[in-house]
């Protein structure tokens, strides 16, 4: 089930970034949609980069890019940008504003079609259920408070405004439980970690303030993107923050395409649309043009 899940999932993020023949350059043109190069995304967890492609065989026939390829760290999929292997950056609009801000050869880029949404949680061990609650309930009391809001700003546009990353400090409670919470630096400026390896990013501060909340301690473990899922099992770390395709309204009835089996999900935090990193010369930058 969870394996139909996640590809019934995987053809609907792909139909958000595929153009149909009909809405190719040349609309009257009924031949082969041209193709630019590949499209670049973050290794997932419950599907492999030939599965993927597998399942999407037909679908990319019309899309201007040939298949998926998948890179374990955001560093290494800005690299194959910038040498064309890939002509597509997929990711977050966050992220991608970053990137573009910090690359002047990089702009950002909407998908030709509307793009999905992309929900921010955290993902704990089932046997963590009631720290799951807990966490949920504060990030509701920060919703209602506008705490997150006033986090947005400070460790999000402010840092894509050309801003340093803010230190954050986190309370120390003697006696106290301590939770571990992974940050990978895969999506900044959310999950962000400096050149030092200090995560900095909106992620680390949203997760301070509510260990501050619930009187817990914290410890920042660095991991990899792709290892999330195997620190979160073997005790590594308590907390990963995870990004899933849903509705930020109606989270509690999508369905998570990338999730690990024996994982509970937090209410969301943020809600942003998949969105396109592209090098200034592409010619995919002209096939996508906002009017």
């Amino acid at each position: 089930m969870k394996k139909t899940v996640t590809l019934i999932l995987a053809l609907l993020i792909a139909l958000s970034v595929c153009l149909s023949v009909g809405m190719a350059e040349d609309a009257g043109n009924t031949g082969a949609v041209q193709k630019y190069g590949d499209i670049g995304r973050l290794s997932k967890l419950n599907i492999t980069e030939d599965e993927l492609n597998e399942v999407l065989k037909d679908i990319m026939v019309n899309s201007i890019c040939n298949k998926y390829v998948f890179y374990d760290t955001m560093n290494d999929m800005i690299m194959a940008l910038n040498r064309g292997d890939i002509v597509v950056l997929e990711t977050d609009q966050n992220t991608v504003r970053y990137i573009a801000s910090r690359n002047d050869n990089i702009v950002d880029r909407p998908p030709y079609m509307n793009p999905n949404m992309l929900i921010f949680c955290m993902l704990l061990r089932e046997e963590d259920t009631e720290l799951r609650d807990q966490i949920s309930a504060c990030i509701a009391e920060m919703e209602e408070d506008g705490s997150i809001e006033a986090m947005k700003q400070t460790y999000i546009e402010d840092v894509i405004a050309g801003e340093d990353p803010v230190a954050i400090e986190s309370q120390v409670f003697p006696d106290a439980k301590t939770i571990k919470v992974a940050v990978t630096g895969d999506r900044p400026p959310m999950d962000y970690v400096s050149a030092g390896g200090d995560p900095l990013g909106f992620n680390t501060a949203l997760i301070a303030e509510v260990a501050k909340r619930l009187k817990m301690n914290i410890e920042m473990v660095n991991v990899t993107c792709a290892a999330r899922g195997i620190a979160l099992a073997t005790g590594v770390c308590d907390i990963v923050f995870w990004m899933e395709v849903g509705d930020f309204e109606n989270w509690e009835g999508a369905d998570f395409e990338d999730q690990p089996e024996n994982t509970v999900v937090t209410e969301p935090y943020m809600s942003v649309p998949l969105w396109w990193a592209v090098l200034k010369d592409s010619p995919v930058v002209d096939v996508y043009r906002e009017d």
